[in-house]
């Protein structure tokens, strides 16, 4: 029974203990070693165990042979009573005793192979339902991690928009400095230009003005008029 002994940490193991000694980050890679360890072991368990409960149902079937012999030796022993043969009768009284005594050593070991049966039962119900549990678990775990996970990206990129928003502020605002200082040279440039368009107006009107000195014809009507109003 090597068997009750590798495995008998089966028998006390606990999957929620287990994790409580566990740190948080390491419960998923500690349950897939349990299950993949467990797993591994099952299947020798459920061969062994088939192999114990065999040996219950031999038991068994010894302990019910020798309750048949005992019956037949107690009927023969009847028959031979009826038959007057007292002789004979004793014969079959001293067998069914011996046999009594065989059926009693085959009742311990059923009772020791029921016993041992009954251990391997309760032990592959055990690992059974220890490997659904875990299994349970770590989809469970699984999914808490892929939520974690996804938690941390999105504080991630909040972090990483909080501080994009914060580059874009600051180039912004150089932007608005840069555009002051394009405004401004557009600006001188526009007044330059007026102050230029003006100064060239000057020179084309300058270009088509009458000269402002009188002609001789001009001067000659003036003279004939001032001395008509003289009365020279």
């Amino acid at each position: 029974m090597g068997i009750l002994s590798r495995f008998k940490d089966i028998m006390t193991a606990n999957i929620n203990a287990l994790l409580e000694k566990a740190e948080a980050k390491n419960a998923d890679k500690i349950l897939e070693n349990y299950l993949r360890e467990a797993k591994a072991n099952l299947e020798e368990v459920k061969a062994e165990t088939a192999g114990v409960i065999a040996d219950e149902m031999a038991a068994a079937r010894k302990v019910d042979a020798c309750q048949d012999e005992i019956d037949k030796l107690q009927k023969y022993a009847e028959q031979a009573v009826l038959a007057g043969n007292d002789g004979d009768a004793k014969k079959f009284l001293e067998a069914k005793n011996s046999m009594l005594e065989k059926k009693a050593d085959a009742e311990k070991v059923y009772e020791q192979a029921r016993a041992n049966s009954n251990r391997m039962r309760e032990m592959t119900k055990k690992l059974t339902g220890d490997i659904q549990e875990a299994d349970a678990k770590l989809q469970e775990l699984i999914s808490k991690l892929s939520v974690a996970e996804q938690t941390e990206k999105m504080n991630e990129l909040s972090q990483k928009i909080g501080t994009t928003t914060y580059s874009f502020t600051a180039y912004e605002e150089l932007a608005d400095a840069v555009q002051k200082r394009i405004d401004a040279a557009d600006a001188k440039a526009q007044l330059n230009q007026e102050l230029n368009s003006e100064y060239d107006m000057d020179a084309l009107k300058a270009k088509y003005n009458v000269s402002e000195q009188p002609s001789a014809a001009t001067v000659d009507d003036e003279l004939s008029a001032l001395k008509a109003r003289l009365g020279k």
